[in-house]
């Protein structure tokens, strides 16, 4: 059974929503890249792309289209829409759909409390969350409740890029956002998560970074020669901690693949496709190139879905 975690889909009501409330940039590049939908009508290109790959299931979110707020009303209004509509896709389609649920972060108190909806009622199988909610790292204390809450129920945490840059204007006006800035969120994302110690705070997270862990698995002996940089000297190294996490997929270069699970292992990847990112040939090789990178077959089988069933409990 093949199970891609690191799928996403756009209902148009969703991001009207999201738009009435706040107008994104992220909203306006979906938008401009026609990758919304009504009336789930964009589910059978989903399906074909899985067919022609022989993926079993995919694990919907809704990417860096998350329904953060200042005003909590609004943010509420907006997480409970796109996890009723991302509940809806996987009542009609139970066999090939599983969905995160978002929540209206940073409003913790109801974040927990969607949570629970979710989770409790909707049957979602984790939850979704930025690497910034509103200027604020994930990992910022503001967030420790809902992170305690989470930890309680032993929950699988998604994490996903906001496009946010991470502040640079650099990045930004060389339009590397998304080449190059979405995997650098993701590696900041990881560090921060160490500063904050969670693997020993909530060791019973289940925390997915995307994309290979953006840098890190290439940087692992730098990040151990200068952890004192940035972690305290009691803290185990960073090499040691990142193997508390889960790790997607998503890169398509086999070198890369090898590199991961060189130092990561394969216990902890999941087969991911970001589609409708990377769709049609590109889709394809997200899948394609796991099997193709050398890795003993019975690693390959894990990746590709087993990890992902013991993960998810599908």
């Amino acid at each position: 059974m093949k199970i891609d975690v690191h799928a996403h889909y756009f209902p148009l009501e969703y991001l009207d929503r999201l738009d009435l409330y706040g107008s994104s940039h992220v909203t306006g590049l979906i938008r401009r890249m026609k990758l919304d939908s009504a009336d789930f009508s964009g589910l059978e290109d989903h399906l074909r792309n899985m067919d022609r790959s022989n993926v079993d299931m995919q694990v919907l979110s809704v990417s860096g289209q998350l329904p953060y707020f200042p005003k909590e009303s609004d943010a509420v209004d907006a997480a409970r829409l796109g996890n009723d509509l991302y509940a809806r896709i996987v009542r009609e389609n139970p066999r090939r759909f599983a969905a995160f649920a978002c929540t209206p972060l940073p409003h913790v108190r109801a974040s927990i409390e969607e949570t629970r909806r979710a989770l409790d009622e909707l049957g979602m199988v984790g939850v979704t969350t930025g690497t910034v909610v509103l200027g604020k790292s994930i990992t910022d204390p503001a967030f420790d409740e809902f992170f305690a809450e989470l930890n309680r129920r032993k929950a699988v945490v998604f994490i996903h890029p906001t496009g946010g840059a991470l502040g640079s204007q650099l990045i930004e006006s060389t339009r590397l956002i998304w080449p190059v800035g979405a995997p650098l969120e993701d590696t900041f994302c990881l560090l921060q998560f160490m500063q904050a110690d969670f693997p020993s705070r909530f060791p019973d997270l289940k925390i997915i970074v995307p994309h290979l862990g953006g840098f890190a698995p290439f940087l692992a002996a730098r990040l151990d020669q200068l952890q004192d940089h940035f972690l305290p000297d009691s803290a185990v190294a960073p090499s040691v901690q990142a193997k508390y996490f889960w790790y997607d997929t998503v890169n398509g270069n086999p070198a890369a693949l090898r590199c991961t699970r060189e130092t990561l292992g394969t216990d902890h990847l999941l087969l991911g496709t970001d589609y409708p990112f990377w769709r049609d040939d590109a889709f394809k090789l997200c899948v394609d190139y796991v099997g193709q990178a050398g890795l003993p077959e019975v690693e390959v089988s894990r990746i590709l879905g087993g990890n992902g069933q013991k993960l998810l409990g599908l």
